[in-house]
């Protein structure tokens, strides 16, 4: 009788994460305060830029571990006449069981989706387990890189292990008092009120008042959590969805500056040559046939 081996081809499980590396220069990228559902680990392997993450802020250096948990507000903003160069791994911890009811994801990883639980923000090489956390991150970003044959196991255990190693050197602590916790879900409702609504006229009263504070606390209190105005921040808004309609777009100019929230055309053409060192046309030609979603169009 004939035997046959049936081994499983290399094809890969479509286990999802996200991995990317970032080089922060002359100012670019400014990652504005923002959140998302997924928890972000940081490697920097290079230079310095300023992280705020909900009430903390600080500036990197070299070999940091940063940990930005799932729904944590959060922005990078590049300092004056520094580079950074970092490594990111991004990933819904669904992936790694959180959606499962059972006893391991109600003790580990439902509190750190929920903020019961707190990761430490920065690891830096002084603090305990830094040594065996670094290896292991390394470890997982070389699986990525190389691909090998079922590497998406190793890949999962490997998180697994990197998640163990924050508890075991006591990077997870509890965390949030009831009203620490309301004012950032009123402070991430604003910022999806923003995000959603960047083309109507905004106004510092009416925000301020929709987060429940008068002007002058809610300026004050914008710029401590989020490191710049909200007038800025609604700018920057406004312009980062002005590029990308001028690269997936062919809508002119004054229909893309309008579209944005400008009312004004040279005002939108001057903010945006001061902020990208390109006038939109220029920034148009320069991006958009790098672009393949509008190759062939």
């Amino acid at each position: 009788m004939s035997k046959y081996n049936h081994h499983i081809t290399d094809k890969p499980s479509g286990f999802p994460f996200e991995c990317y590396r970032t080089h922060v220069q002359k100012g670019f990228p400014d990652v504005m305060y923002h959140w998302h559902p997924e928890l972000e680990i940081i490697y920097v392997r290079k230079g310095t830029a300023r992280f705020h993450i909900n009430y903390d802020f600080f500036n990197s250096k070299e070999g940091d571990i940063i940990l930005i948990q799932p729904t944590y507000m959060h922005s990078i903003h590049p300092i004056k006449n520094e580079e950074q160069i970092t490594d990111t791994f991004s990933i819904n911890l669904d992936n790694l069981g959180r959606s499962m009811i059972e006893n391991f994801s109600q003790r580990y990883l439902q509190p750190i989706y929920n903020g019961h639980f707190q990761l430490t923000q920065r690891i830096t090489k002084e603090m305990s387990g830094y040594d065996d956390i670094k290896k292991c991150l390394l470890d997982i970003f070389s699986l990525v890189n190389d691909q090998s044959l079922y590497y998406d196991m190793l890949l999962k255990a490997r998180l697994h292990e990197f998640l163990y190693l924050l508890f075991k050197n006591r990077h997870v602590n509890r965390n949030y008092t009831t009203d620490t916790y309301q004012k950032y879900e009123k402070l991430k409702g604003l910022i999806d009120y923003i995000n959603t609504h960047y083309n109507e006229q905004l106004t510092i009263d009416f925000l301020a008042d929709y987060f429940g504070y008068s002007r002058t606390h809610f300026m004050s209190i914008f710029r401590q959590h989020t490191g710049t105005s909200c007038i800025e921040f609604i700018l920057q808004i406004r312009l980062n969805k002005s590029c990308e309609l001028l690269i997936q777009t062919h809508d002119s100019i004054a229909d893309i500056a309008t579209k944005v929230g400008f009312s004004n055309l040279s005002n939108f053409n001057r903010q945006f040559k001061q902020r990208f060192q390109l006038t939109p046309k220029q920034y148009r030609k320069k991006f958009k046939a790098k672009n393949p979603m509008t190759s062939g169009h």
